[in-house]
């Protein structure tokens, strides 16, 4: 009996072989149903022709992971390397199927600079569910099995044919459909960004490499060398708002059904109700918004080699204050004086998950008196940050019920995430008006200028969140509000006709206009300043 006992328990036992086939079957069939999701969309299946370009396609997809799986299916990394393509797979089909989203470079630079209480919501149950089946799971079952070897000649001779038969294979699925293949490729490139977790890796490689070489840049270039302003200047302070996920779509002011602007629309705010964002994500759209490249030359390599506009206002004499309650300012503060607030300890705006944004007022009373010169505040919201919209706005401002009160908001009936966000947008009107309110206490020239960073989905078409490529991202995510208020005084300072700015407050305008609109604002003369792109030079006054 004792050798009975002794006996160890039987081992399921497979080739590499066996497994590398069955590993490439259970990530085409189980870990893609994004990108089958999206394939199917743009190609439907109205005839047989279509169902076999979809089945080659499967078979392709399949052929492509058991080609990288062969290549690197030697002990000892063999097993530790597939456990970590199986858990990989499994968090980012959980991502993109509940959210709707593509984990590319963008998203995962997003993903990286997002603090720890933001972080913190998307960790849900249903999360760790699926990441239990599709990830532990499977892992667990390769880690217990044994993986038999030939000798290490044969064993190379066979992997070696496999892998020609493999390609072989593949080049017979593509040339059977090569037409198809080709302009198929061509008009929806964006597919691949779909592939799980090839393209997802492939992108967080690219992201190390490029931080890595973000980190070995030298001091930025200087832009504007020949920047100036009057030697003499009135005393005037502008606040600039940054929003966060704030879509122009959910403002009333820009005729939403929803009164989600009951205090802003008692002020004499401008909202311009065309404007487009730079990216759809705060690390892509934050730094371009500063940045005098635009959107078209833009990129945050690019970027982070050049000085931004608040190193040019502040190198001409202008005071520049940064103050934060999101996840910092992303590089573009990183020279002017910063706060960040949204680890404070203030009891009635603050708790565990963060502040609200009325933090970004404390004690600004204080700093607009005792300004003497030309002052700009930068206040960066938490705003309307997903997906727990219903911990940006205190229950003294739960409009709108019921609301979605869970971190998985894809789960929530559709209204109620639409009412949680909307209480985040008339918690943010409150802000902004209190500000305003704030502003037009001081006895010097004022203004207040808002805009969001990027917008939100919320579940249309069943994408949720943000951060989608923009040349795939649903308008939601790119259109943005901006509200402009001054004081008379500051109006006349600037030489600003208020009448005439409304009449363009339907203009399309984007987040290009805010480096040369605030040269403008702060009377910087440079060559690099463009008045096409300032807002408010559409309607200075001409004085005589």
């Amino acid at each position: 009996m004792w050798p009975l006992i002794q006996s160890p328990i039987p081992r399921p036992h497979a080739s590499a072989t066996a497994i590398n086939l069955l590993a490439a079957f259970f990530l085409v069939c189980c870990a893609n149903g994004s990108f089958w999701k999206a394939f199917i969309a743009k190609l439907g299946v109205a005839d047989p022709g279509d169902a076999a370009f979809l089945v080659i396609t499967g078979v392709s997809l399949f052929m492509v992971f058991n080609i990288l799986f062969s290549v690197f299916s030697f002990s000892p990394v063999y097993k530790p390397l597939l456990s970590v393509l199986f858990c990989t797979a499994a968090i980012v089909s959980y991502f993109m199927g509940s959210y709707g989203i593509v984990i590319n470079h963008q998203m995962i630079v997003n993903l990286l600079e997002t603090d720890m209480h933001e972080a913190s919501e998307q960790l849900t149950w249903p999360l760790f569910g699926h990441f239990f089946l599709l990830g532990v799971l499977p892992s667990t079952l390769l880690l217990l099995s044994r993986v038999t070897y030939r000798p290490w000649c044969h064993e190379l001779l066979v992997r070696s044919g496999v892998i020609v038969c493999s390609v072989v294979l593949l080049g017979v699925m593509v040339l059977v459909d090569f037409k198809e293949f080709v302009l198929f490729g061509r008009q929806h490139i964006d597919l691949r960004m779909y592939i799980n977790p090839t393209y997802p890796i492939y992108s967080l490689i690219k992201t190390m490499r490029n931080r890595g070489q973000a980190h070995r840049s030298e001091s930025p270039r200087v832009v504007a060398v020949d920047a100036q302003r009057p030697v003499k200047t009135p005393r005037t302070a502008l606040v600039l708002v940054i929003g966060e996920a704030a879509r122009a779509e959910e403002f009333s002011l820009n005729g939403y059904s929803q009164p989600t602007n009951p205090q802003l629309i008692r002020r004499d705010v401008i909202s311009f109700t065309e404007v487009q964002s730079c990216g759809t994500d705060t690390a892509e759209s934050l730094p371009c918004m500063f940045s005098h490249l635009g959107r078209a030359q833009y990129s945050r390599n690019k970027a982070r080699q050049y000085e931004n506009i608040l190193d040019i206002l502040q190198r001409t004499g202008v005071e520049v204050i940064w103050r934060d309650n999101n996840s910092g300012s992303k590089g573009v503060a990183d020279r002017v004086r910063c706060e960040d607030l949204a680890g404070e300890k203030d009891p009635a705006l603050c708790s565990s998950g963060g502040c609200f944004d009325e933090i970004l007022l404390r004690d600004l009373g204080e700093r607009l008196s005792s300004n003497t010169g030309e002052m700009l505040i930068v206040l960066h919201q938490k705003g309307s940050h997903g997906p727990s919209y219903y911990k940006r706005s205190p229950k003294n401002f739960k409009q709108f019920l019921p609301e979605c009160t869970q971190d998985d908001v894809q789960d929530c009936d559709r209204q109620n995430i639409i009412n949680a966000y909307d209480n985040t947008i008339v918690y943010t009107d409150y802000v902004l008006a209190k500000l305003i309110d704030l502003l037009a206490a001081q006895s010097y020239a004022t203004a207040m200028l808002y805009i969001s960073d990027h917008g939100q989905s919320l579940g249309e078409n069943g994408v949720y969140l943000h951060g989608l490529p923009y040349a795939i991202a649903p308008r939601q995510q790119t259109h943005v509000p901006m509200i402009f208020w001054a004081s008379t005084s500051y109006m006349r300072e600037k030489a600003i006709d208020g009448g005439l700015l409304k009449k363009h407050q339907t203009d399309r305008i984007s987040h290009d206009y805010l480096f040369h609109s605030l040269l403008g604002l702060f009377s910087v003369t440079t060559d690099v300043y463009r008045p096409e792109l300032d807002l408010f030079q559409l309607a200075r006054r001409v004085e005589n």
